[in-house]
Order: C-alpha cells, then structure tokens, then sequence
C-alpha cells in the first residue's frame, strides 16, 4: 500500500504550488457617480461631465465604462430637451427642461461583460447623481 502515501504527497505539492481553490474574480459591487449633483447653470455651454467610479469586491476603485440614463437603468422614457451621451456627457438645452433630473450609471456586477452584452437580466450594479437645468 505505497500507492496512499504517493497519493497524499502529490496532492499536497499539488495544493503548495498553486493547485488550490483559485480566488474568486473580483467584481462590481458599488458605483459612485462625480459629481454627485451639478447645476448645468454653472457649467460651460449648460454641459457636466459625469464619470462613473467602480468599487470592486477587493476594495480597489477605478473609473469604469457605464450604461448612462435619465430615468434609471434599462429605461428610454426621454426626459424632455436633456441629452446624455454613452460617456456621460449631459446637456441642458435652452428652453427645454426646468428642475432636476437623475443621471444614472449602471456597469454589469462581472467586469469581464463587455457593456454592450449587459441586459435586463444581467447581474449589474448602478449608481445615481443628479443635474439641474435651469
């Protein structure tokens, strides 16, 4: 019965050199949205950039790519004379919109999700900031 001990012993150089479980993937657990509210009165031509902060399962924090809405994630109800772009970019048009309107911010929970592949049904995180048009 040699064969047992071989056994044991090849499973524990297995496990020293890297054989164990692997780490999970870290993944998108909070979105922060700069700056948390802006008033397009205050911006040049009416206009603020939005950028979207990750927070991921490992602590780190890093600018990430997002889905960009007005009215929440997954959402096409416009909001009258306010663009936002696919990078953030939200615009006040003159005449249009008066008041404050959320801007949203929504990354799949699995950084490794390319943006476009997200869907209603993928896990995802979002995070919320708000313009004011005059």
């Amino acid at each position: 019965m040699k064969l047992v001990p071989s056994l044991l012993m090849l499973a524990a150089l297995a496990t020293s050199c890297g054989g164990g479980i692997a780490d999970p993937p870290k993944q998108l657990v909070a979105i922060t949205v700069t700056p948390a509210s802006a008033d397009a009165q205050n911006s040049p031509n009416g206009q603020v950039q939005f950028t979207a902060i990750g927070t991921f399962s490992d602590g780190s924090k890093a600018p990430i790519q997002a889905l960009w809405t007005l009215n929440g994630p997954f959402t096409e109800t416009p909001v009258a004379n306010i663009s936002l772009s696919s990078s953030g970019l939200a615009h006040c048009v003159a005449g249009g919109f008066v008041g404050t309107s959320g801007v949203f911010a929504t990354a799949p929970a699995n950084p490794a999700l390319p943006l476009p592949q997200m869907t209603m049904l993928t896990k995802n995180v979002s995070g919320t900031a708000e313009i004011t048009c005059p």
